[in-house]
């Protein structure tokens, strides 16, 4: 991205005066613009422009977009009819404001006479020099500058800046992504929505991801790709830099080609030629929002393993188990710990355990922590990643479990191996905030956590053969 259009998105993602035209008294979309606005601490100005009221949500409002003050508005806001939507471009243009939000829906995703107003608007902007997200979106938040131009209501918890970007061709669907982020404590750069994609394309908001210099993770709900050899391109950048791409791209199903279209005019395309597009490119693709949350929070808090071979350390014969059926069933190696490990493991466990992986500590084995059975699994040339079980605190007065705890905290900032916990007990947000202060990724949900460790690794070995010899 040359240094022209990534100034010129960064500008776009952090308007500091903000225009509404077609804000109204009888629905929510001006006041959840409003709303979001000062939840995520946003110090600009909002500007309402309707003819018929002298205020909406209680912030003066100006009677057309002609009378706006000259020279203040960097950023303009279009909810009304799609009839209306040229014209009020026109004059905004006439203002000086030429990046833009459209919200209206009625456009592509009708087809035909719907398309063809998209077209029109489309060749305008372009003539104009507008930069223009939607139609048929609900806009962004930018986390990293406390900046908000987002329409929607569902996105639930503190706004937390972070380093994980969501990206929506799917409005709805992306506010529960961002929901289950931030209820992860993960932190979230940019979430942004694209809708129709007139203008801003998933492609356009991508490589400036890549680029912003914020972002470690980015997470996205994709329909389809608008142009497949830009996106190999980014795709490339994004592994140079070390940037995952973690998708739930749609479309494996009939079904779901259909709802892509009727939702936002895209073309599904066909699934296996875009899976096989995917793996080639080290992008992550996952099937639910759970494993995207998971896969994300691994990839935002852990370094990328030299191998693939897993040691999971639990407190249940029976777990042992069921993660070993797991780990078989996601293509993860259990390798058989080396002669020296048995040997040492055995001399700090009780007489009756029975060293192997996955590893049963006992009930007996955890009551002095876990400490030296980590130190031990670290030094086995057969182990990559470790996933030590953890005991879940309740509350800060929950003293047990946070004792034990330390016992493995130290190896996780210190250790070029990758440790990952999984939760041994319900999880709560007080857990949740405790493991994020602690600069751990818990893993609250196993099987989508097997996953993430397995996208873990996969990316490992993509790197390995994008960048030989380390990049």
């Amino acid at each position: 991205m040359d240094r022209e259009t990534l100034e010129g998105m960064r500008r776009f993602f952090s308007p500091t005066h903000i225009a509404v035209v077609g804000a109204s008294t009888k629905n929510h979309w001006f006041a959840n613009v409003v709303k979001n606005a000062r939840s995520i601490g946003f110090e600009g100005g909002i500007h309402p422009i309707n003819p018929n009221a002298a205020e909406v949500a209680g912030i003066k409002a100006f009677p057309s977009i002609g009378e706006l003050p000259d020279g203040l508005i960097d950023f303009g806001v279009i909810i009304v009819n799609a009839k209306l939507v040229l014209k009020s471009i026109e004059e905004l243009v006439r203002k000086g404001i030429r990046n833009v939000l459209l919200l209206s829906s009625g456009y592509a995703e009708l087809g035909g006479e719907g398309l063809s107003k998209q077209e029109e608007l489309t060749r305008y902007c372009r003539e104009n020099g507008v930069r223009l997200m939607g139609p048929n979106c609900l806009g962004f938040m930018n986390f990293s500058d406390r900046v908000s131009v987002f329409t929607g209501g569902a996105v639930q918890g503190e706004l937390i800046p972070g380093q994980v970007a969501v990206l929506g061709q799917s409005g709805a669907s992306t506010e529960i992504m961002v929901t289950k982020i931030l209820a992860k404590r993960l932190g979230v750069s940019l979430y942004a929505t694209t809708g129709n994609e007139a203008m801003l394309t998933a492609e356009d908001i991508m490589e400036y991801l890549v680029n912003d210099g914020r972002t470690r993770v980015i997470t996205g709900f994709i329909e389809t790709f608008r142009d497949i050899p830009r996106m190999k391109r980014i795709a490339l950048e994004a592994a140079e830099k070390r940037v995952p791409i973690i998708l739930i791209k749609i479309g494996r199903s009939e079904k779901a080609v259909q709802a892509a279209s009727s939702h936002t005019g895209a073309m599904a395309g066909n699934d296996a030629v875009m899976e096989g597009f995917l793996r080639q490119h080290g992008i992550i693709r996952v099937d639910t929002v759970e494993e995207l949350v998971e896969t994300a929070g691994i990839f935002s808090r852990c370094r990328l393993p030299r191998g693939g071979g897993l040691c999971v350390c639990t407190v249940s014969g029976g777990l042992c188990g069921l993660y070993a059926d797991l780990c078989s069933r996601y293509g993860i190696d259990l390798p058989r710990l080396s002669e020296k490990t048995t040997a040492s493991l055995k001399a700090v466990l009780p007489d009756f355990a029975q060293p192997d992986n996955p590893l049963d500590v006992t009930g007996s084995g955890f009551s002095k922590g876990l400490s030296e059975v980590i130190r031990i699994l670290l030094d086995d040339e057969n182990i990559d990643i470790i996933a030590p079980f953890s005991f879940v605190p309740e509350s800060k007065d929950d003293v047990m479990p946070q004792l034990f705890n330390e016992t493995i905290i130290p190896y996780v900032h210190s250790s070029e191996k990758p440790i990952i916990p999984m939760a041994f007990r319900e999880v709560n947000d007080y857990a949740r905030g405790y493991y994020h202060e602690k600069g751990m990724h818990l893993l609250e949900h196993i099987e989508d956590g097997f996953k993430a460790i397995s996208h873990l690794i996969g990316y490992a070995r993509f790197q390995k053969r994008f960048a030989p010899e380390g990049g």
